[in-house]
């Protein structure tokens, strides 16, 4: 892993080569238009989609670019590059005090703006595809509150399983 800290910027640059692009306005206006449905269980259809992403987005890091760690920070302080290099929300930190991930600027919270309940499931499936495919040990990612609720920033809970 220390060679990749080394050079984070090569990183980030074959993230966006892997990622398939896809218009932020539509990624926001699609999101807009499912978020109606959520009622009928497709946020948990989404959520599983996400966490599907996060787990093959692991395992490209592990098989393509040999990157292996068995430690959360390792892992997190690669998710934020991943986060921020996508450019689906604006800022990534995490705390392993908390356990916590804080994002702000999430395109979720954009699509559907003002909401009573979380609205970045997806976001907390594809942390915890991620982190259990990468560190081979189970994790539950859970939003517990969100920018659409009028809070500052997203905050998402890690449990180890």
């Amino acid at each position: 892993m220390g060679h990749l800290k080394d050079n984070i910027k090569a990183l980030a640059e074959a993230i966006e080569r892997e990622s398939v692009l896809i218009h932020r306005d539509a990624l926001i206006d699609g999101y807009r238009d499912v978020h109606r449905f959520s009622k009928f269980g497709i946020d948990k259809l989404i959520k599983k989609a996400a966490e599907y992403g996060g787990k093959k987005g692991a395992k490209t890091l592990k098989e393509r670019y040999g990157v292996y760690t068995d430690r959360l920070d390792e892992a997190l302080e690669l998710l934020t590059i991943i986060a921020e290099s996508s450019r689906l929300i604006d800022f990534f930190e995490f705390d392993l005090n908390t356990m916590e991930i804080h994002v702000e600027g999430s395109i979720l919270v954009e699509a559907v703006g003002k909401n009573e309940k979380p609205v970045c499931k997806p976001m907390a499936g594809f942390f915890k595809g991620f982190l259990s495919e990468l560190l081979e040990r189970k994790f539950e990612v859970e939003e517990v509150s969100c920018a659409a609720q009028g809070y500052e920033r997203c905050t998402f809970k890690i449990r180890a399983r």
